[in-house]
């Protein structure tokens, strides 16, 4: 019994896995339950039959997302290492990047605050998120602002491609250096992690 449930978390695990790459790639609205499927080497209905529905799934990958996000914040807060924590926790959260879709699935779920149902969860999950950095990590408001505000203009950067074109582009190797004077060549290793995910072909629907 034990092994058929570490079985079926596996699968609903690399499910999910495949949903936070596709949704990071297409964003919620053009993502499919088969693009989905396709993506994780599952049937359409397999899919469903785990999560419900789509919406479901969604609200599932954001929380999961969001989850990282705290649990890796909480495991630099708690390494005690040397140095500032605020440019510690700015490298944990580049290394998330690795993660293909996590970054760019939480950026969507961040753009869509007058949605019913994505807006409440990510806003409490953006405020759970603060809440770590200045009641367990210690930071001031001010230093906790900042240290998002570096996180989102990661989102950017990413979303936007451009370490791709660090070295062909003055202007860019001139704002990632002013971005990230000590983690231009981190931010570019993570980034290129997302080489190779080529959003699925299909329109929207479920």
């Amino acid at each position: 019994m034990g092994q058929k449930r570490n079985s079926s978390s596996q699968r609903r695990a690399s499910v999910l896995a495949a949903a936070i790459r596709i949704f990071g790639s297409k964003g919620f609205a053009a993502t499919t339950t088969a693009d989905i499927a396709r993506e994780a080497a599952v049937s359409q209905p397999y899919v469903v039959s785990l999560f419900g529905s789509k919406d479901a799934l969604i609200r599932a990958a954001i929380e999961h997302a969001l989850d990282r996000v705290v649990e890796v914040f909480e495991q630099t807060i708690d390494d005690d290492a040397a140095g500032d924590l605020a440019p510690r926790i700015g490298v944990a959260y580049l290394q998330l990047f690795k993660e293909q879709g996590l970054q760019l699935c939480l950026a969507h779920a961040f753009t869509a605050g007058t949605d019913p149902e994505i807006g409440p969860l990510a806003r409490d999950g953006f405020l759970r998120v603060y809440r770590v950095l200045v009641n367990r990590g210690d930071l001031t408001p001010e230093q906790a602002s900042q240290t998002l505000a570096a996180g989102m203009m990661a989102n950017v950067i990413l979303g936007l491609r451009l370490a791709d074109d660090y070295d062909r582009e003055p202007v860019i190797r001139e704002l990632l250096s002013a971005t990230y004077p000590s983690n231009v060549e981190l931010l570019r290793t993570v980034t290129s992690a997302y080489d190779g995910v080529a959003p699925p072909q299909g329109g929207a629907g479920v």
